[in-house]
Order: structure tokens, then C-alpha cells, then sequence
């Protein structure tokens, strides 16, 4: 009987960058109600243009950044560009001053986890639901599970997430559990809808300023 693959997927961003993004939102709210409410008497084109693009960038920087830790690998996804690193191919996790994960000689840094002073926790079980000494066996034979977003992630906590789950990921591939991929790559995607987000507000802003 085959085994089914789980998509428990971890997603790991700091909790500062949300707090940012929600204040960055709220006030770009507020400033495009009052000139929708204003604008038959008072229109201001590129100040909208503006507010636009300021809630374009908090987007870019504080909302989308994320590392995203799964059966398959390691994503970063920043900016405008995704990053993802199998566990076959990933060699090494530092967290110095921002998450960098290596495959090989090559190091990818995470732009959604800086480095903080944080107070040590235990674990209480294997990074996708398992309880240890369960590791990934759950992975190999349970069904779908949601998606699990962790409130508090640093990049020393989550360095060490990947280094559970990397072992985790190694156990099962030796007992059979899981398919090895020795063939698996690194993807480095560019995200064209990321861009388009940045791209077209800052136009916009130029368009109108140039008028």
C-alpha cells in the first residue's frame, strides 16, 4: 500500500514585522478613506499614489518574508524572490544576524527572521506534530493536516527547527518511511506577482509626477 505524503507546513515570520505590517495598514486605511471622503471637493491623485505604494512596500517587506518548513524542504520566500532548499541538498543553518540556510557552499539568508535575544525552551515533539522519539513517521502516513503558523520565531529558535527537521527528514529516509530525492535541487524562483505589487504602484507614483 502506498504512503501518503502530509502537508503539515510550518510557517515561521518574527512577530515585530506583523505588529508593522498591521499599523502600516491601518494607517494607509485611514489616509485613503479621507481622500475617497474628500476627493469630489480636493482629488490628490499622487498623495493616493503614494499611500498606495507605502502599503505595497509593507506588504513586500513586513507581511510576505516568511520560512516555510515542510516534508519536502526549506522555502524563504522574501521579497520578490522564493527560495527552496530540499533537505538532500541542505548542509548547514547559521543565525548570526539573520537566518541563513546553506546547500553546500552556497548560503541563502531569510529576510523574515533577524537575530534576537530569546530564553531557551524545551521541545515537546518533532517539528511536524510528531511526538518525539515519533519523528517523521507521522509524516510518511498521516493525511493532510492545516497549515501551522508559530506565533514567536526568531532566527536562532527557527535555526533550530530546521536542524530538528532536517534530522527528522534523515531518520525517516534511513527506516524507509520516506522516498530518498537524491536528484532534488535548489529552486530559486522570482515571483512575478511580488514584483507587479512594487512595480506598478511606483510607475503610478512617476506617472503622476511627471503630469
Amino acid at each position: 500500500m502506498a504512503t501518503k505524503t502530509s502537508t503539515v507546513q510550518h510557517v515561521f515570520r518574527q512577530r515585530s514585522s506583523t505588529g508593522l505590517a498591521a499599523v502600516c495598514g491601518v494607517t494607509g486605511l485611514l489616509l485613503l478613506l479621507s481622500l475617497v471622503r474628500n476627493w469630489a471637493s480636493y482629488p490628490r491623485p499622487l498623495f493616493a499614489a503614494w499611500v498606495v505604494f507605502a502599503l505595497a512596500v509593507a506588504w513586500s517587506v513586513f507581511v510576505r518574508p516568511a520560512v516555510l518548513l515542510d516534508v519536502g524542504g526549506v522555502t524563504l520566500r522574501n521579497v520578490v524572490r522564493d527560495v527552496h532548499i530540499p533537505w538532500t541538498r541542505l548542509t548547514d543553518v547559521t543565525s548570526r544576524w539573520n537566518l541563513k540556510v546553506f546547500a553546500g557552499d552556497k548560503g541563502y539568508t531569510a529576510w523574515a527572521l533577524s537575530s534576537e535575544v530569546e530564553r531557551p525552551k524545551g521541545a515537546s515533539g518533532g517539528m511536524f506534530g510528531m511526538p518525539i522519539p515519533g519523528r517523521l513517521h507521522g509524516v510518511a502516513s498521516a493525511g493532510t493536516k492545516p497549515s501551522t503558523t508559530v506565533p514567536k520565531a526568531t532566527a536562532q529558535s527557527v535555526a533550530r527547527s530546521i536542524r530538528l527537521a532536517k534530522q527528522e527528514y534523515d531518520e525517516a529516509v534511513a527506516q524507509g518511511e520516506l522516498p530518498a530525492a537524491p536528484d532534488a535541487m535548489v529552486q530559486v524562483t522570482w515571483v512575478p506577482l511580488a514584483m507587479a505589487v512594487l512595480l506598478v504602484p511606483a510607475i503610478v507614483v512617476v506617472a503622476l509626477s511627471l503630469t
